[in-house]
């Protein structure tokens, strides 16, 4: 296996990384932001709306933009680069017919969506349709991101990302201020028409820079290669649909978790208190919890290509290492998020949301306690699902899923209706939710590709790490907020942590020599501990 093939991998998985993590520091910010201008009465007809959202989204942004990235992947791997353009053509006509149904759906189904489905009033209804346009740009926008992503050109799928979250913070904020005024519904809908806007700004980029770069991603004499194109769409659709229905499970729990919360906690609590716990969770922690998994997001979509590419080869020295990386990077990065959220949940909540009043910050740092917890397995699902969709087993995680969801739900259920848990159900739910489906693919990968991990390496010496790290936050903290509560005292317990983490991972050699040559500035950190 050639060493520009490992290192594009894990150099593909950087650029969507930053892009990633700088888009959710850019959304949190929105949610701060908007949380001082609309409070929770706007919030919550903001956040009430995005699991339909996503539902209704998945079907456009899961399913085949990953099916298009590894058809383009295999394609580009044996030299068939009018074949990729082929799949790319037949893929972007699909996902717009797509994107105008579910438009369609939100738009005209708001109505039905918000009386029947969360029962509530039909100043609700506004938040449904501002957002539906968004559906139809985005679907669009995928064919394209799938498109380069399968080529392993991650700059124009992390640009089109920051674009969006810009336009979406300039517009959206700016109009909820002016609209504010009218009542939160309307505050609200100007966050979400910076959505739509924002969605449709980012396919103007996405697909401007393929033009720009069309020479790149399709050589001159690529029609010169022959292409054995006769059921493009029947392969892309035995690719997606599996996806899509995996990835759908989330979604769907999601609208019953909302559905649950105001139903449920309603029999013993006022609907403000319901309002303020569920702003808590979806907008105080959720935001926060994001920002690690969009790490690991972009560690799945590049490791698609790579195994499916791999595979294309039948390199399975390269699967292997692929499968292996992602497994171990997935953990050096979600353990010691979760414990750094776990002890600094509180006071990152109480610095970001300076607004936040003190019963719903305790509130808040309760359930991110627990919520922590699941960012480990978000870790392991998404990079796990993204290395069994890479081998085509992308209907495996289907059932893993479906078995972690319908125990969501079990256990959401159980929980929710204890008055002394409450909302906190919630979170332990999707904490079994992740935690179950995160076993199950890992299993499964370790199955498929007969990889042997040594769990010290693999899991206990980030664990250890992340361990060693919490413990050395929670006394910087401590000892700091005795000197200089606030801000600077959060900030700098944070640095402390990474700090910490890096010295620990440097000390126990949580990478091999070869790993850190497959990753993006790692040959130089090697030498840089051999002359030290």
């Amino acid at each position: 296996m050639e060493k520009t093939k490992k290192t594009t991998f894990v150099a593909g998985a950087a650029i969507l990384a930053f892009a990633g993590v700088l888009c959710k520091i850019i959304g949190v910010l929105i949610r701060i932001w908007a949380y001082d201008i609309i409070g929770e009465a706007g919030m919550v007809y903001y956040e009430v709306v995005f699991p339909f959202y996503s539902w209704l989204l998945i079907i456009s942004s899961s399913g085949v933009p990953t099916a298009i990235s590894r058809m383009v992947s295999e394609r580009f791997s044996v030299g068939d680069f009018a074949g990729a353009k082929r799949v790319f053509r037949h893929a972007l006509i699909l996902l717009a017919l797509v994107g105008l149904l579910t438009t369609a759906v939100m738009y005209f189904g708001a109505d039905f969506f918000v009386k029947t489905i969360l029962e509530k009033d039909g100043t609700y209804v506004l938040s449904f349709t501002t957002l539906a346009p968004a559906l139809f740009f985005v679907s669009c926008m995928c064919a394209y991101r799938g498109y380069l992503q399968g080529a392993q050109h991650m700059t124009g799928t992390g640009l089109s990302q920051l674009t969006e979250q810009v336009i979406k913070c300039i517009v959206g904020l700016t109009l909820a201020a002016r609209w504010m005024p009218r009542g939160p519904e309307y505050g609200a809908a100007g966050l979400l028409v910076g959505v739509t806007v924002s969605e449709f700004t980012a396919l103007l980029v996405v697909i401007a820079f393929r033009v720009k770069n069309r020479r790149v991603y399709l050589p001159l004499d690529a029609s010169r290669v022959p292409a054995n194109e006769r059921a493009v769409i029947p392969e892309l659709l035995k690719i997606a649909v599996p996806i899509t229905l995996g990835a759908s499970i989330i979604p769907i729990t999601s609208m019953l978790d909302v559905k649950m919360i105001f139903a449920i906690m309603g029999r013993y609590m006022s609907e403000a208190g319901v309002n303020q716990r569920y702003v808590a969770l979806s907008t105080n922690v959720r935001s926060l919890i994001n920002l690690p998994a969009s790490l690991t997001t972009a560690l799945a979509m590049s490791i698609v290509p790579a195994i499916s590419g791999a595979r294309a080869r039948r390199d399975q020295a390269a699967m292997h290492h692929f499968a292996g990386l992602g497994l171990k990077l997935s953990m050096a990065i979600g353990m010691p998020c979760a414990a750094g959220l776990f002890v600094l949940g509180g006071p990152i909540i109480q610095m970001l949301f300076r607004s936040i009043q003190p019963d719903s910050l305790a509130i808040a740092t309760a359930i991110m306690r627990v919520a922590s917890i699941t960012v480990i397995f978000i870790s392991l699902v998404q990079t796990m699902t993204g290395a069994l969709q890479g081998m085509g087993r992308q209907h495996w995680p289907v059932w893993s899923l479906l078995v972690g969801g319908v125990l969501k739900v079990a256990s959401n259920f159980a929980f929710l209706s204890m008055p002394a848990v409450n909302i906190l159900g919630a979170s332990i739910s999707n904490v079994v939710c992740y935690g179950v489906a995160g076993i199950i693919d890992t299993i499964l990968v370790l199955r498929v590709t007969g990889l042997r991990v040594r769990a010290w390496d693999m899991f206990l010496k980030p664990l250890f790490c992340s361990l060693v790290m919490g413990g050395a936050v929670w006394l910087a903290h401590k000892g700091l907020y005795a000197l200089h509560p606030g801000t600077l005292c959060t900030l700098a317990s944070v640095l402390i942590g990474v700090g910490v983490y890096l010295l620990l991972a440097i000390q126990t050699r949580l990478f091999s020599p070869e790993e850190l040559d497959s990753i993006p500035g790692g040959g130089r950190f090697k030498r840089f501990l051999k002359r030290a």
